[in-house]
């Protein structure tokens, strides 16, 4: 998987700009969680739930992004194993 940050700059003009930049890449287990289907304004959505299990000296924030698969995966949460000496992190699919 490879794991992207949150960079804040200014611009000239002093107007804030956000990109991510790679922070890293590393191993990971994936386990597939069940998705849950949810009716908004009358429409359908399945959203598609993973969990990356991690060694625990990844450098990983809530704030990240993972890239796996070609697609971009939003962290939402952190879990630290400290049985295995692993981090759990539970990820969403981002639709573009």
């Amino acid at each position: 998987i490879n794991i992207y940050e949150l960079v804040s700059t200014r611009t000239a003009t002093g107007a804030a700009k956000t990109d991510w930049q790679f922070k890293c890449s590393c191993r990971s287990r994936v386990n597939y969680s069940s998705g849950n289907r949810q009716i908004t304004n009358d429409e359908i959505f399945y959203s598609v739930d993973r969990e990356f299990i991690v060694r625990s000296y990844v450098p990983v924030k809530e704030t990240d992004e993972i890239r796996w698969d070609n697609k971009r995966w939003q962290i939402l949460s952190i879990d630290k194993n400290k049985t295995y000496n692993d981090i759990i992190i539970k990820t969403t699919l981002i639709n573009e």
